[in-house]
């Protein structure tokens, strides 16, 4: 079909106006997540409804649908699915006291309408937002509450009808429970703090410093890539947004640098998951588990912290000695110059931060400690020339943190509807009563299923609504078998932040995969290589409670500083015998030795430790000293 020119100006008007209200929405629903921060939340239902008509009529003025092809008829396709949305919403705020009193259960035929309208637009909105992966997982839950009275066994359950499932869906067990809730009350606030970050170009710092500090060494431009990645993911709260973010820099830059494509984008994709497990904001995934658990955010911040540092140790090593394999050479580096730029964005990142910690171990709520630390960020930026916001910055902060939380608000809500059929048809229940009759015969074995619980309904998820999903489902079983609230909550975190990289969603190797031009599993494979000892550690805080730094007491010091020490030689260890060099390359029966000395420092017996703590260090000193004797020999 030849375009004419005034179709193609219809066109480009029409995307036109779809971007300015779409814009326009995202700078209204921050506003109003930050107005309600300041004066108070309205009640539960309204404040979600209210979240969920900005965030799906945002979604949909932004993202084309499945007539893109059509400018004009896809966007009334869309404004018909934002009015939808918005007419349910205002009717549900406008009833839900008359239905939670008189009607739940026995819906009228207009609420039945405004449950079916509702319902049918989140799914729309959350396959433009992640993509038919969710949507089908979402449609296969609604599938099993409808059909469950035709499965057999143990899987089957007496059945719901078409319209509970839709009154199920579009309520507070459902679209408005605790998924979405923890999106408007924890994650928008810092979504709006990492926007702020960004458009006061306080961000910027975390780049700058971590080119600095990787300046001068062979793996310098995966070292950069990996700090920066890290520090921006921990805001961040979405691995695969962290790729797209960094990933067109640091993935070119390390190629240049000789290493390969598929390897840098595993590289990328890696280190944006490590920002996710980060202290102290865990892709805010610290602060969701505050708020559900109970548990001090102090407490689980210590917890997670051991943890990623070794993981970052441990992507710093693989990427290090790979390029000393590749005989990759030191890069310039970035101008390490103290500039007033520089002073200024350290000054405002490192007194936002600190505001932030302060308030948490205050005790303040999450979201006040949030508001506090955008206020501090705001209020510090406009001290400085270098970083101060002038108006059209700070409506690109609100317009750039309504964009950045709309995919994981719509998301959280399509995921309360998993949430709920999981556990209004008991299959939360049959699932724990399997990992504990696992675990009756071999905690490790309730502990495997655990773990592929959590990477099988983490897929294809940001990490709060990986996190949510999950730990309704695999969490209780856990707990059942007497681990910690704490240990199981990071238990099933962890790994439900790992299925980003693990087939055959792995959306960060998505992510990846698209900006590097390679193949998405040969990117996959690499990063679930270099990221190896994340799937080891939630383990070990089972076995080695220690661990989680939750006892410091002179008494039991030592034994936390001896465990740390064991594991940190156990990641070089892995390291070593999965690049295949350490000082000099390696061959197959020292990787084995190597990997095996690893895998008894891992096991949780003090002789096993010790064991492969001797075989493994004494590896390494001998390769250490054969490089030596060889460099004294070829010296003339």
């Amino acid at each position: 079909m030849t375009l004419t020119t005034s179709t193609i100006e219809t066109a480009s008007t029409v995307e036109t106006v779809r971007r300015w209200i779409g814009l326009t929405l995202c700078g209204a629903l921050s506003l109003f997540i930050l107005i309600a921060a300041v004066h108070g939340r309205l009640t539960a239902w309204v404040q979600y409804e209210v979240v969920l008509i900005l965030a799906l009529g945002a979604l949909f003025a932004l993202r084309p649908g499945p007539l893109r092809d059509r400018p004009l008829a896809d966007a009334l396709l869309s404004l018909a699915l934002a009015a939808g949305g918005a007419v349910s919403g205002i009717y549900m705020i406008e009833n839900y006291r008359d239905i939670a009193a008189f009607r739940d259960g026995l819906p009228n035929a207009r609420d039945m309408a405004a449950y079916v309208v509702g319902t049918l637009v989140v799914l729309e909105g959350a396959r433009r937002a992640e993509g038919w992966a969710l949507l089908s997982v979402v449609l296969a839950a609604m599938a099993y509450m409808m059909l469950g009275g035709l499965l057999p066994g143990w899987i089957g359950h007496r059945g719901l009808s078409v319209g509970e499932t839709f009154e199920l869906a579009y309520g507070s067990n459902g679209i408005f429970g605790v998924a979405l809730g923890s999106v408007v009350e924890i994650v928008f606030i810092y979504v709006i703090f990492g926007a702020a970050l960004r458009v006061t170009g306080a961000a910027s710092f975390f780049d700058w410093a971590a080119g600095v500090l990787a300046m001068g060494r062979r793996s310098g431009s995966a070292q950069c890539a990996i700090v920066a990645s890290a520090l921006f993911g921990s805001i961040n709260g979405s691995a695969p947004a962290n790729v797209v973010a960094n990933g067109a820099i640091t993935i070119s830059m390390m190629h240049r640098a000789g290493f390969s494509r598929a390897y840098a984008g595993a590289v990328e994709a890696s280190s944006s998951v490590v920002g996710q497990l980060m202290p102290p904001v865990m892709g805010v995934g610290a602060f969701i588990m505050a708020e559900v658990t109970g548990i001090p955010y102090a407490n689980i911040m210590l917890a997670a912290l051991v943890p990623s540092l070794l993981f970052l140790f441990s992507l710093s090593c693989v990427t290090a000695l790979e390029a000393a394999r590749l005989g990759i050479r030191p890069p310039e580096g970035v101008d390490g110059v103290w500039t007033a730029e520089r002073r200024a964005q350290m000054a405002v990142v490192s007194g936002a931060f600190a505001v932030l910690l302060v308030l948490l171990f205050a005790g303040y709520s999450v979201d006040l400690c949030g508001l506090g630390a955008i206020a501090a960020l705001l209020v510090l930026s406009a001290l400085f020339p270098e970083t101060r916001p002038g108006p059209r910055r700070i409506a690109a902060m609100l317009v750039e943190g309504g964009r950045d939380g709309l995919a994981v608000a719509v998301a959280c809500a399509a995921i309360g509807i998993v949430i709920g059929a999981v556990s209004s048809t008991g299959l939360a229940i049959k699932v724990s009563q399997g990992i504990v009759a696992l675990g009756r015969a071999d905690l490790l074995l309730a502990l495997i299923a655990a773990a592929g619980c959590a990477l099988l309904l983490g897929m294809g998820l940001p990490t709060a609504a990986s996190y949510l999903l999950v730990v309704f489902a695999a969490g209780p079983a856990l707990s059942q078998l007497g681990l910690p609230t704490l240990t199981t909550h990071l238990f099933v975190f962890y790994f439900a932040v790992m299925s980003a990289i693990t087939p055959p969603v792995a959306l960060a190797a998505f992510a990846a995969a698209a900006i590097a031009g390679e193949p998405v599993l040969k990117i996959a494979a690499h990063s679930m290589r270099l990221c190896i000892v994340a799937f080891v550690f939630p383990f070990l805080w089972v076995y080695q409670p220690e661990l989680m730094l939750q006892d410091l007491s002179p008494a039991a010091l030592p034994g936390v500083v001896l465990a740390i020490g064991a594991l940190t030689l156990a990641v070089l260890l892995l390291a070593a015998a999965v690049a295949g060099y350490f000082a000099g390359r390696l061959g197959v029966a020292e990787r084995l030795a190597l990997a095996a000395s690893a895998a008894l420092i891992y096991a949780p017996e003090p002789l096993t430790t010790s064991i492969g703590f001797a075989l493994g260090g004494g590896l390494l000193l001998r390769r250490l000293y054969l490089s030596r004797r060889r460099t004294v020999d070829v010296t003339p």
